[in-house]
């Protein structure tokens, strides 16, 4: 029992930030660009499609985010992670966190509001910001795998 409490935490943190990445790749890589390639002659349609996923996705990062947490937690309160390495885990985890949760419930909602009202150039500036502050999460998740990894290195 030992042994498996610090293994499973590992193997927790590292499926959750599998699916965070993998997902933020997906959905930029992958379903955006199909979305609007495959429904050009009505752009709103695409982008309610894009607009669909990033908002169940943002549910399954908060989710993903909790259990790093947990799972560094619990690594760090049996002695089984550097404390610095732990640490810098959660404080990135939180940092990504208090990004997806801005996305998500202010910025996103900002976005629908501003198409709902007819207000595109109001728009159009919320999803340059919504484009630049997403962008953050990639090297920021790929920073935190790297940090991970020193974590597991104890």
């Amino acid at each position: 029992m030992q042994t498996f409490v610090p293994f499973f935490c590992r193997w927790l943190h590292r499926v959750a930030l599998a699916l965070w990445l993998g997902g933020l790749i997906a959905i930029g890589a992958l379903v955006a660009p199909t979305a609007f390639h495959i429904i050009p002659h009505n752009p709103a349609l695409a982008g309610a499609v894009v607009g669909g996923s990033l908002r169940l996705f943002n549910v399954l990062c908060l989710a993903c985010g909790a259990l790093m947490i947990i799972a560094d937690g619990l690594l760090l309160a049996m002695g089984q992670a550097r404390r610095a390495t732990a640490l810098g885990c959660i404080a990135l985890t939180l940092l990504l966190l208090a990004l997806t949760g801005y996305l998500g419930w202010s910025l996103f909602p900002a976005m629908d509001a501003a198409q709902a009202q007819n207000q595109m150039s109001l728009f159009d500036q919320l999803h340059h910001r919504y484009e630049r502050l997403s962008g953050l999460q990639l090297p920021l998740l790929l920073l935190l795998a790297a940090a991970a990894t020193a974590r597991d290195s104890a």
